[in-house]
């Protein structure tokens, strides 16, 4: 859900107008051109689109004070490199890396200044250190590292790391749709049809895939008050569908006045009729990216403009809003089937659960060399959370496996790494149960 096309390092740039910045901040709606789209099926049987104790909450300020000071030492590093100051540079992004150790495009950074001024040693640990998280094989492009790459030492960690990011396609297509230009976003499927909903941030609308492969559009978008379209649920206890709207310029027809436009949409599967609309408060921006139901009837909507989480309670007719000093940048949204936990993936913060019960928001740990920033959207599959990571280089489909209590993450694995199927997947969801 990015509305920012990706900017590389090298060289170090100010970021543009229209531009996301190289490390993992907001995703705020995908529409990159696409040649084709695909929903692709993962080999656990869902499909995708185009500490041992609990974090004390006083530890959610740590934590948010640690990222916010490797943001600001990393636009102070991009700031002096831009000015010819590589001392303070160097000094920026190595703090930036050391203070947001997850975060692989500080490390990235470090790789580009180590082989500008010819450092072997930190070039090679940086280079490790990606291969260890499995991301960053775009950095052998910079021109810097490649005049090195002859050397035996930075030959050998190149080699490491394109081993550790070699494609993984586990996945295959399921159905395409033949509109190359529909920015595909969310998708949900009703399990006792195999029909599959696709929603569209181009044409504002949602499609529904049959599984012969036949494709419907409920034209959602004839409505007044729609603009471009990201997440979609089915509720079988209703038989509704579920999205969530926001104004995007991508969106065909937009005028200024859509950007006001942010709401959760209650919508007959059938004819495509929008039932009731629940708008989200208008003192604030928004861009409502996903949904997710409860177990009770609720509908939680994920905000990553704002942040913040709303929730719609069965039989009310306003969302009740959440937030956090942990929300950044809410993506994927995915309740516990007991309804006491609600996991959260924030595209800059990772994994986060939020109590139902006492409001107390913690970030899950991962294990050294892991990462769970960039995380768009998330399916829980029993004692584990699958994600699309697509604020990665590759991206990918990955599995985080919970402890016992759900409140750690200690193992995690790449089931799909297939950039010639899916250059961007945004979402997942069970196909099957």
């Amino acid at each position: 859900m990015n509305a920012y096309r990706s900017q590389r390092w090298p060289p170090i740039r100010r970021c543009q107008a229209g531009t996301r910045p190289p490390e993992t901040g907001h995703r705020t709606g995908g529409w990159r051109e696409r040649a084709g789209f695909s929903v692709t099926v993962a080999a656990l049987g869902a499909i995708l689109l185009g500490c041992s104790q609990p974090v004390p909450q006083a530890a959610g300020k740590a934590i948010v004070d640690s990222a916010q000071m490797a943001r600001s030492a990393w636009r102070e590093g991009l700031e002096a490199d831009a000015r010819g100051d590589s001392a303070l540079a160097w000094h920026s992004v190595h703090r930036a890396a050391m203070g947001w150790p997850e975060q692989s495009a500080y490390i990235r950074g470090l790789a580009v200044l180590a082989a500008r001024h010819r450092d072997t040693t930190q070039l090679v640990l940086a280079l490790d250190r990606l291969a260890t998280m499995e991301v960053g094989l775009d950095t052998a492009e910079d021109p810097a590292l490649a005049r090195m790459s002859a050397g035996a030492l930075v030959q050998a960690a190149l080699q490491r790391l394109q081993g550790a990011t070699r494609p993984r396609p586990e996945s295959r297509a399921w159905a395409a749709l033949p509109d190359t230009t529909i920015f595909a976003e969310g998708l949900d499927a009703d399990l006792r049809t195999s029909t599959v909903y696709v929603t569209s941030l181009r044409h504002r609308t949602i499609y529904a895939v049959d599984s012969a492969g036949g494709v419907r559009d409920l034209q959602v978008g004839r409505a007044p008050g729609v603009s471009a379209i990201f997440a979609v649920r089915f509720d079988p206890a209703r038989s509704v569908l579920w999205a969530a709207t926001s104004g995007l310029p991508a969106a065909e027809g937009y005028q200024p006045a859509d950007s006001a436009i942010a709401a959760l949409l209650r919508i007959d599967p059938v004819s495509g009729a929008i039932q009731a609309r629940y708008p989200a408060p208008a003192a604030t921006p928004h861009v409502l990216g996903d949904i997710a139901l409860g177990p009770e009837g609720d509908v939680f909507v994920s905000d990553s403009r704002t942040p913040a989480l709303y929730r719609l309670r069965p039989g009310t007719e306003t969302m009740e809003w959440f937030s956090d000093p942990l929300f950044h940048s809410l993506q994927g949204v995915a309740p516990t089937p007991d309804g006491r936990w609600v996991y959260l993936a924030d595209y800059s913060h990772g994994l986060l659960r939020w109590d139902l019960r006492t409001g107390t928001v913690t970030r899950l740990t991962v294990p050294a060399g892991a990462t769970s920033l960039g995380l768009d959207g998330i399916l829980l599959d029993g004692r584990s959370i699958v994600g699309i990571q697509n604020g990665l280089a590759p991206p990918r489909v990955v599995r985080f496996t919970l402890d016992q209590a759900g409140e750690r993450v200690v193992a995690t694995e790449v089931l799909d790494r297939h950039l010639p199927l899916a250059d961007e997947p945004t979402n997942v969801t069970r196909l099957n149960n």
